[in-house]
């Protein structure tokens, strides 16, 4: 493959796809695909579609002002490295070498208390997503006590633990507390298993966060229509884009079980389409929609490239493998920015964003609780519930009148009426 000779698009997907292979953790891949979607939108306002190093560090230079004034800060790095490692490829066809990932350290005094934990958590059959989550609340946890002078987790006691606690008002509220939930099962551990005479847990407050109470990110049925409809279907990668948008935009279908779509989810005797959900492991059937199969078919046939894996969605640039998440977040976003679509940190711009909005567009609809559960794959109806937040039209509806009322004026000598 000769990588100069790539678009600044596709070069993005090829980088992104390899950092995903190199065994980048997600949250780092996350971040360069944000600094470059910002990127692309930097390209497609001067109408340019190839990288180059000036388009780079004119980007730099213009949207963050890190040429005429050096920083040295943790993201102005990340961001000068994203620029980087596109030039690197495109030369060369490779990444830069990388150093191991560095696990999660704790300090030597609890490292051996930390990680016994760790194991408990792993063989209670806890999953590994929210093991790595626990192993970054242990580290800032570990690094406190440290800090504040304790040698062995004996010591602990509450003014500590509060203090700790302080320190989280940085962070965001999901953060804060999944932070809380893993301090107080660590506590009981402790307790339970004789390191603390004291349980702890009964020390750590609560905290009144529900994500359901989050507004989805959501767009409406001109918008996401806008977006498919810019995507170019008279090249391989168009198809495959094309059909991936709708997977998501029609039938809700989320990053990561259109990643692991293969040939025998689809039925075409039976023009459904059947998957094991990977978020909750339960099995999912769904309409194939005439639209949806045509545009399957159409990749199938004249895009996807020759390959004998069973995922239906390929890279199309060596090593041929099925796609990543953090692709298709790419994917979605580049057309919402060629749509036109304002794009913020604010509002979600991925495969998740039209899972959102179709579940709004159903709602525009009249559809019944029930039948919406169905098409995006909930257990119940209570997860669906979030989404009547995004229905704008049916909470209009439930507006109250304002009462009429008498201004009052209040004046040297006290209130009066006007």
């Amino acid at each position: 493959m000769n990588t100069s000779e790539l678009s600044l698009s596709e070069l993005i997907h090829a980088v992104s796809a390899e950092l995903w292979r190199t065994s980048f953790t997600e949250v780092i891949i996350a971040r360069y695909n944000r600094i470059w979607d910002r990127l692309l939108l930097f390209a497609d306002e001067r109408k340019e579609s190839e990288f180059s190093l000036r388009l780079g560090q004119d980007f730099l230079e213009t949207e963050y002002g890190l040429l005429s004034e050096p920083k040295t800060d943790r993201m102005s790095t990340l961001r000068i490295r994203a620029i980087h490692l596109l030039e690197t490829y495109q030369l060369h066809g490779i990444l830069p070498v990388r150093m191991p990932t560095k696990g999660y350290v704790y300090v030597e005094e609890f490292r051996e208390v930390f990680e016994d934990f760790i194991k408990w958590r792993r063989f209670l059959g806890v999953s590994e997503k929210t093991i790595k989550s626990n192993e970054i609340y242990l580290e800032r946890f570990s690094n406190y006590l440290h800090n504040h002078g304790l040698k062995n987790i004996s010591e602990m006691n509450v003014p500590v633990i509060h203090g700790f606690i302080g320190t989280l008002s940085a962070y965001k509220p999901p953060t804060i507390y999944c932070t809380l939930c893993c301090l107080r099962v660590l506590f009981r551990y402790l307790h339970d298993h004789g390191y603390t005479e004291r349980d702890f847990s009964l020390s750590v407050p609560s905290m009144n966060y529900d994500s359901r109470s989050k507004i989805p990110s959501a767009y409406s049925k001109e918008e996401v229509n806008t977006i498919i409809s810019q995507i170019d279907r008279g090249n391989p990668k168009g198809k495959r884009d094309y059909a991936i948008v709708l997977l998501a935009a029609r039938l809700g279908l989320r990053a990561s079980d259109i990643c692991s779509l293969s040939f025998k989810n689809i039925r075409w005797e039976n023009n459904t389409i059947e998957i094991i959900q990977e978020k909750t492991e339960e099995l999912l059937t769904l309409p194939l929609l005439r639209e949806v199969g045509e545009a399957l078919i159409d990749y199938l046939k004249y895009g996807r490239p020759i390959s004998d894996l069973p995922y239906v969605f390929l890279r199309h640039v060596a090593p041929l493998d099925k796609l990543n998440p953090p692709t298709l977040h790419s994917i979605v976003t580049f057309y919402m920015h060629r749509a036109g679509i304002p794009v913020s940190n604010a509002k979600k711009h991925g495969p998740h964003a039209l899972r959102h909005s179709l579940a709004g567009i159903l709602l525009e609809g009249n559809t019944p609780f029930p039948v919406i559960s169905g098409i995006l794959g909930h257990s119940s109806s209570k997860s669906t519930s979030v989404y009547v937040k995004v229905d704008v039209l049916q909470l209009k509806n439930c507006a109250l009148e304002v009462p009429e009322f008498t201004a009052i004026n209040v004046g040297k000598g006290g209130i009066g009426n006007e």
